[in-house]
């Protein structure tokens, strides 16, 4: 079972100067939940939602993926966590509206026994950020996870302006915990987290570099995965649906290699889709 607790946020997009489209269920890890489980993995997803509409709409999205959602923690007086999202050409403006919602109120009751029976635990360092207890009990399923046997990967998935002093000495910890580090180019490097010093620590590193596919470095040394050449239409959440494709894979029995390279293909059929959980992958995606 692959488990995966962190915000859950519904989200409206739109390129700048066009109306808004929307709303969409999405939110890091619960992407990286979505295409996993359509992928075939059979994956929990905890995190916070309200008794609201915004809330229908998120624990619609990950069921229709396939997600146990019978771990949602519902906060009958809080709203659900939205983000707006503006294109810019290549870059994306975020407006999130999490301080105060359902997205934040997950405890670590909600896991429940969750993490020991895990055999994988993802984490996005975005569920980092948003505040307590979400951040606390987004730690504790992994160390309980990490002692419990689990393989644990992680995407940093986070502006490091954006963490605090106690966020980021949090996913640093974290980092030094994980099995697998799914990094964005240059992101281990804004931390001030060494790449070789993970590797050499038995961790495998695979670096995403967006239209230019991921590299991937493991003790043995360092392997470049090109990306298909996709018509990209909406690139909202292709880091997650790549640690999807790259944990569904190996799960599966795949090396890392073959797993990095099933992430690519996921990620390049994610893109090709607007909405951030809409993409229904082929599984033949995870073997060529």
């Amino acid at each position: 079972m692959l488990l995966i607790v962190g915000e859950a946020i519904v989200a409206y997009q739109r390129v700048y100067g066009q109306p808004y489209t929307g709303p969409w269920p999405s939110g890091s890890p619960a992407i990286a939940a979505y295409v996993a489980a359509r992928l075939g993995v059979s994956t929990v997803f905890v995190g916070g939602v309200g008794q609201d509409g915004h809330g229908t709409v998120m624990a619609g999205g990950l069921a229709a993926g396939g997600v146990d959602i019978g771990h949602l923690a519902v906060s009958p007086g809080a709203p659900t966590a939205t983000a707006y999202i503006t294109y810019r050409g290549e870059e994306r403006e975020f407006d999130f509206r999490v301080g105060g919602t359902a997205a934040t109120l997950v405890a670590e009751h909600h896991l429940g026994d969750l993490p020991e029976r895990a055999d994988w635990l993802h984490m996005s360092g975005s569920a980092l950020i948003f505040g307590e207890p979400l951040a606390g009990t987004t730690l504790a399923a992994l160390r309980r996870a990490r002692a419990a046997g689990a393989r644990i990967s992680i995407d940093p998935n986070v502006r490091p302006e954006a963490l605090d002093t106690t966020a980021r000495a949090a996913l640093v910890e974290a980092l030094g915990l994980a099995h697998v580090v799914l990094p964005s180019q240059g992101e281990l490097e804004a931390l001030g987290v060494d790449a070789t010093a993970l590797v050499d620590g038995g961790a495998t590193v695979c670096t995403t570099l967006g239209p230019g596919g991921a590299t991937l470095t493991v003790a043995s040394g360092s392997v470049h995965v090109d990306a298909p050449d996709v018509d990209a239409v909406d690139t909202d959440g292709a880091g997650d649906s790549f640690a999807a494709g790259f944990i569904a894979a190996s799960l599966a029995g795949a090396g890392p290699v073959e797993a990095t390279r099933a992430g690519v293909r996921v990620a390049g059929a994610a893109v090709g889709i607007e909405g951030p959980m809409t993409v229904v992958p082929d599984r033949g995606l995870l073997t060529g």
